[in-house]
């Protein structure tokens, strides 16, 4: 049907076009695929650093496009253009709750508060340590 359909897509363009004076100039694409106006021989290729594509004997070119996971590892993530997901230029790393950045797997400590990078997550695990109180003893009453 759809072969049937591009046939007769052809003939009205091809009669548009001669009835205007025009020639129409037919593409071919022997042994590859066309795709977004460009050439490609059979098998493998990309057609964006994102974009891998097969293209087959019948002249179909069949993509993917990359999909980056949505856990980066690190809070000073850079988009690079030699790589199609975001990248972390150094390395793991955490935030803590007043904003200081550590690197995975260290511990940051600031006056009654201690944060330690680790497990999966970008936010460091802090916990406020307690200080030690003097009291005075009370009176006792008799």
């Amino acid at each position: 049907m759809a072969s049937l359909t591009l046939q007769i897509f052809c003939l009205i363009a091809t009669g548009l076009l001669t009835g205007h004076g025009l020639t129409p100039l037919l593409a071919t694409s022997p042994g590859g695929c066309l795709y977004r106006g460009q050439y490609y021989p059979l098998g493998s290729f990309q057609a964006s650093l994102c974009e891998h594509c097969q293209c087959t004997s019948s002249g179909q070119a069949y993509c993917a496009i990359e999909e980056c996971f949505s856990f980066i590892g690190c809070v000073d993530h850079v988009r690079d253009k030699n790589h199609c997901c975001l990248v972390c230029p150094n390395g793991r790393n955490c935030v803590t709750a007043d904003g200081t950045t550590i690197k995975h797997g260290d511990t940051y400590s600031t006056g009654d508060m201690t944060c330690h990078c680790s497990g999966d997550g970008i936010f460091a695990e802090c916990a406020h340590t307690l200080q030690p109180v003097s009291v005075d003893p009370l009176p006792v009453v008799s």
